[in-house]
């Protein structure tokens, strides 16, 4: 008898007992609520061990910290009446570009599993409840992101502009809902990519939304609070449908995934070694014409330094690092003060020199194995032309800009870029002989 009461009273037990019941022994979470912030802080966690893997203390004692310094100075400077009259006599039109880039880089961040679709999906709820508050987050991220782009601009608008700050607070506004229409039009994109007309209609969304912004801040504030209202109910709309969005999660999920391993992929693009496939045919120098000159050396020393830059040139990652080198060079010197660039033109160029003389090293070991071990004289003479042939064009352009600062005339390029150059050729022959003299 009391088995059979114990029957009843299990099937006679009320609906919302069996939900509760049901919803606290689900995965061993109390609430969606839990899984979410679980899986938040795993991820928070992955990104952390991967940032380490990157940023040491070598890296922050001598890339971070001096740049973030140099950042700093030059923030403090445009805040007192430093600013370049390049960047003072932009508008605010031409300043909403940086936001605008950043928006359409924007995505959000589902946390979504592809183990899910065994789960989660047989419990609609469950599967809203994590969406909705990746939503929320999407949401806080990017207007916390939007206010850090426009503390960048500040000064610029304040000192240069001399906007008021109801402007500011109206171009804020645009900002942070262009970042969220923008970020979900993308991410639908994604979702949508094997369809015809969606992908390209939401990719049509974002630069709607971009001129949309573009000619707010050029008409005043309201105009930009009448394109944030815009923005943020069209970005409302999606959001809502993206957390009761129910079918499409293959997509969803590798859309999700893609955006999680983005800042992974970043920081590990120069540590990881990507299997190229062969290349079938030479697009630089088929022929083995010389590059260097007679008065470099000897034919033995030509040759091998010949070979060396040809490498360097044919390599993968090698245009991307001088591109980088350059821009932030150039950039330093001349958006800086004058004193900033005495400094930041011979630090590159020894910097630029050690990159150098690291792809040399690599050269001689994957060119001349020890089985054909080559004379360490000869590899030391050739050292000098093949890193100086490389920082001759980067040597010039740097102290030719220097010159048009200091002498404030197109004429100070010639008289700073060509002992400049002479000057980077012999850093290179100078810090060669060091090397051999060291080894």
């Amino acid at each position: 008898m009391s088995g059979r009461s114990t029957d009843s009273g299990s099937l006679t037990r009320s609906p919302k007992k069996e939900k509760a019941r049901a919803k606290q022994s689900f995965s061993g979470l109390a609430a969606p609520g839990a899984l979410f912030w679980r899986r938040l802080m795993d991820h928070l966690s992955w990104e952390r061990r991967n940032l380490r893997l990157v940023a040491d203390w070598i890296v922050a004692l001598y890339i971070i910290i001096p740049f973030g310094l140099l950042g700093a100075r030059y923030y403090y400077g445009f805040w007192h009446g430093e600013t370049p009259a390049l960047l003072a006599a932009l508008p605010p039109t031409a300043l909403m570009i940086v936001p605008i880039i950043t928006a359409i880089l924007s995505r959000p961040l589902l946390l979504l599993e592809q183990a899910d679709a065994v789960f989660l999906r047989q419990r609609p709820g469950w599967l809203q409840g994590v969406t909705s508050r990746a939503m929320a987050l999407f949401a806080a991220f990017q207007g916390v992101k939007a206010a850090l782009i426009l503390a960048l601009l500040l000064p610029l608008l304040r000192e240069s502009q001399h906007l008021p700050w109801s402007d500011i607070a109206a171009l804020y506004l645009a900002a942070w809902a262009l970042h969220l229409a923008a970020g979900l039009l993308a991410h639908y994109a994604g979702v949508y990519r094997r369809e015809r007309l969606k992908p390209s209609a939401a990719l049509a969304g974002m630069l709607a939304a971009s001129a949309l912004v573009l000619g707010a801040a050029a008409s005043g504030a309201a105009a930009c609070l009448a394109a944030a209202a815009v923005l943020g109910a069209a970005a409302g709309i999606m959001m809502r449908r993206r957390a009761a969005l129910s079918h499409h999660f293959e997509e969803s999920a590798a859309a999700d995934l893609a955006v999680r391993m983005r800042f992974a992929a970043l920081l590990l693009a120069q540590a990881l070694d990507k299997p190229s496939p062969p290349k079938r045919s030479t697009r630089l120098w088929r022929s083995s014409k010389p590059l260097l000159p007679r008065f470099v050396g000897s034919w033995q020393t030509r040759r091998i330094a010949d070979a060396a830059i040809k490498s360097a040139l044919r390599g993968s990652g090698y245009a991307g690092m001088y591109l980088q080198f350059a821009g932030i060079s150039l950039a330093a010197t001349a958006i800086g003060p004058i004193w900033v660039g005495w400094i930041v033109v011979p630090l590159m160029l020894l910097l630029f020199a050690m990159w150098l003389r690291g792809l040399w090293m690599r050269f001689m070991n994957n060119a001349f194995p020890p089985v054909a071990s080559m004379d360490g004289v000869l590899a030391s003479s050739a050292c000098g032309p093949a890193v100086g042939a490389q920082m001759l064009p980067l040597a010039f352009v740097l102290t030719a800009c220097l010159g048009v600062k200091v002498f404030a005339a197109w004429w100070g390029a010639l008289a700073l870029g060509l002992p400049g150059a002479a000057v980077g050729m012999l850093l290179a022959y100078m810090l060669a002989a060091f090397w051999q003299a060291k080894e």
